[in-house]
């Protein structure tokens, strides 16, 4: 409640006037308008609670509302890559870009009159694009490359960009470019000078005053009145007000423009940005291995923070325009913004927000304390709407496989919202999911990590129980049972594990619980060597040995090396030298590495090739691939004193991955997934040679994710892979020329028939 107010003291009588003209007179002033409390910027922080009013609704998905920075304007994504914007007075809407990429991302420029945005053609290739807000003329392209660039970001003036691109060694680096030409000629105390004009510039910007209602929407008559002050049919043209034309000249011709330049051109809805060029302009200014990405240009536009690495751990950096004066400015953190004095950057790490100095510094910690109440039927019920709502745009097949999603969503629905724990609901949405009979689907909800859980140690050994403990049946290459100081033997019987004896039904891995990278005491009953004949059997020794437990996870990779060793002597037992045999694990930079690494271990002097990808989980690199193994050669080369009957020799600094040229055959089988489908696929259909083994599984979809509010997890396959002939890759497996079962008597006698297979075809071929 207000104070009473005070009485006002009497006047002072005024002196009299001198005689002379008599003033006009003033209008009477308006009292000035009580400004709306709950508009006060100051007193939000202390509101108990906030009117919300929906400012878009109806039937579209419309997601990620982005205000203009004057506060007029509206833009969001609506759908999969719709960008729209809308006047929030008129209510008026413009769509500047329609798209089906739901990578989607822009910034306003600060003036609000141009939005910047990436978004993908239909080779998936992002480019950053600008459009004015008005849709008045078409987007420009300013990145136009053929590898990923994106993440736009505006310095306060709008004439410098900085934008994160994949153009260089695949990796992402901070790009820079000058929008206004003239900047990019400036030079030494004039680029200063124009640096400090804009540092002043960002320190006079003031926050936006709160407006106290916004106009209501006209109808379509006053819009058009506003729009066009055309007269109405029947009507005279209201003539213009005089105070809003200009004064014309005596002697100029009635439809002449004062002053008008005889090659003036109109005004550029770009204003002083000169875009066509700007892709030649841009300028590479990180250099650090590995990615950087999360980046924001301060307002000046001279500096640049983004995150990278220092070494293995993520860090936030600074760095110039030019890619000098690089700086750490803290460990990890991501950043939401920037402040208007642009000296402040806001920061979010681990659900922790913070505010740190541009130069770096202690960061301030914005503390929130709040207890959350959840409704665990609301909770279930939202993500499970949330999530089934996102498959139903997103989900790569237009008609989801000819299902009703809404009537499978509302049936799945009446027991998803009665899930109280992320297991049930878990349970509940994946068999929704089941629906669909596709691959890489998947909901996860998150879990907390138990204190119980212990990693499990391994010996590398095979085991089979025996009277008294388990008896050594084999043992893994460099296993810790082949590499203790003094190694376990086939033949021993484990008969304790530190000193404790089995109990009944005990197993040697349940004592080995949380002994991973700890030495632990292993007791065997060892026979001896056999006597000479005659003499009487020594008893079994009993030994202590000292052997440090590996994880599983090491176990398995020592596995796959003895297992990939052994095929590929087979393979050259069997070729008598004549065949290589590389085996791909998974789609990945690490498993090419290898497979170039034994294009010349493996293949080098050799007349043919087996690539397997059997057990192959998939990933992203069958083109790399294709690359090493489709080239054909065109030329070869014979250096100074080298045989002059050499005809293979090619620099090999020259070449984008290793060659192989010489015949080829490929295995696959039913665990061949996703890009190992696609490479099974290729092969056969670029017929590099006979894809041997059993048909792959039928999971090919290329798959993202979103998150829940809860940090749920959902996987979104939104990309189908079709065969030339139309054929979806999903469902439909590769089929091998040669079909070789290889049934479970053959996995337990060690019999690899597929491999036999393709070794002997491609033998036919080489002619051996």
């Amino acid at each position: 409640k207000a104070a009473d107010p005070k009485p006002e003291p009497p006047a002072e009588p005024k002196p009299e006037s001198k005689p002379g003209p008599k003033p006009e007179a003033k209008p009477e002033a308006k009292p000035e308008a009580k400004k709306d409390p709950t508009l006060d910027p100051a007193r939000w922080a202390d509101a108990i609670s906030f009117t919300i009013v929906p400012v878009v609704h109806g039937g579209n998905d419309d997601t990620r509302p982005s205000p203009s920075p004057d506060g007029t304007k509206l833009a969001w994504r609506r759908g999969l890559g719709t960008l729209v914007v809308r006047d929030l007075a008129s209510g008026d809407e413009k769509v500047l870009l329609e798209n089906f990429d739901t990578g989607l991302d822009w910034r306003w420029s600060p003036d609000s009159k141009l939005i910047a945005y990436e978004t993908s053609d239909r080779n998936f290739n992002s480019d950053v694009w600008i459009v004015p807000a008005d849709g008045s003329a078409p987007a420009a392209n300013v990145t136009r490359h053929p590898d990923n660039d994106g993440s736009p970001r505006w310095s306060a003036d709008g004439k410098a960009l900085a934008f994160v691109s994949e153009r260089t060694n695949e990796e992402s680096d901070v790009w820079f470019v000058f929008l206004d030409r003239d900047i990019e000629g400036l030079k030494g105390q004039d680029l200063d000078k124009y640096f400090k004009d804009a540092g002043e510039a960002v320190k006079k910007r003031k926050p936006l005053e709160p407006k106290a209602k916004p106009a209501a929407k006209p109808d379509a008559k006053e819009a058009a009145a506003k729009v066009e002050p055309a007269a109405k049919e029947g009507e005279a043209k209201p003539e213009a007000q005089p105070e809003t034309k200009p004064e014309s000249k005596p002697d100029a011709q009635p439809d002449a423009q004062p002053d008008a330049q005889p090659d003036a051109k109109p005004a550029s809805p770009f204003g002083d940005l000169e875009l066509d060029d700007a892709y030649l302009r841009v300028r590479r200014v990180t250099t650090l291995p590995g990615n950087e990405g999360n980046i924001e240009l301060l307002p000046t536009g001279e500096r640049i923070v983004f995150a990278g690495r220092e070494g293995p751990m993520p860090a936030l950096f600074a760095i110039r325009y030019d890619g000098t004066g690089q700086a750490r400015l803290a460990g990890p953190g991501r950043v939401t913004g920037v402040n208007l004095a642009g000296d402040r950057l806001t920061l979010v790490n681990a659900g922790t927000a913070a505010t740190l100095g541009v130069s770096g510094g202690d960061a301030k910690t914005i503390d929130v304390n709040e207890t959350v109440e959840i409704e665990l039927a609301q909770l279930s019920s939202q993500k499970f709407l949330e999530a089934m709502r996102i498959l139903g745009e997103q989900f790569y097949h237009p008609t989801m496989k000819d299902l009703d999603w809404a009537a499978l969503t509302a049936r799945y629905h009446e027991l998803a919202k009665r899930a109280r724990t992320p297991g049930e609901f878990d349970w509940v949405a994946n068999r929704m999911l089941g629906e669909l009979n596709g691959s890489h689907l998947g909901i996860r909800s998150p879990s907390p990590s138990s204190d119980l859980a212990r990693p499990q140690g391994r010996l590398g050994t095979r085991l089979k129980p025996v009277e008294g403990g388990f008896e050594v049946v084999a043992i893994l290459p460099q296993s810790p049972a082949a590499l203790a100081k003094v190694p376990l033997a086939v033949g021993d019987v484990i008969t304790a594990i530190d000193f404790e004896p089995f109990a009944t039904g005990e197993t040697v891995e349940e004592r080995l619980a949380a002994k991973v990278g700890k030495e632990v005491i292993v007791t065997v009953r060892r026979m001896p060597s056999a006597p000479p004949e005659g003499e009487a059997a020594a008893e079994p020794l009993s030994l202590d040995l000292l052997v440090t437990p590996a994880s599983s996870a090491e176990i398995r990779r020592l596995a796959y090396v003895d297992t990939t060793l052994r095929n590929r002597k087979l393979v050259d037992g069997w070729s008598n030298g004549a065949i290589g045999y590389i085996h791909i694990q998974g789609m990945d930079q690490a498993s090419l590495d290898e497979f170039e690494r034994d294009l010349y271990a493996s293949a080098e002097g050799k007349k043919g090739l087996l690539i397997d990808v059997r057990n192959n989980g998939g990933g992203s690199t069958a083109d790399l691939l294709l690359a090493s193994i489709m080239v054909q050669p065109h030329a070869y080369t014979i250096p100074r004193g080298g045989d002059p009957n050499w005809r293979d020799g090619y620099p090999q600094d020259r070449l984008y991955i290793q060659r192989y040229p010489l015949p080829i055959n490929m295995l696959c089988n039913e665990k061949s997934f996703s890009n190992a489908e696609i490479i099974s696929h290729a092969f056969k259909t670029l017929k590099r040679g006979t894809l041997v083994g059993q048909q792959t599984y039928g999971g090919v979809i290329s798959t993202g994710a979103a998150s829940l509010l809860d940090g749920t997890t959902v996987r979104l396959p939104f990309r189908g892979w079709y065969l030339p002939d139309g054929t979806d890759m999903e469902n439909n497996g590769a089929m091998p020329d040669l079909v070789v079962p290889q049934v479970p008597e053959d996995e337990a006698s060690g019999n690899d028939a597929q491999l036999k297979a393709a070794t002997e075809d491609l033998m036919k071929r080489i002619g051996g």
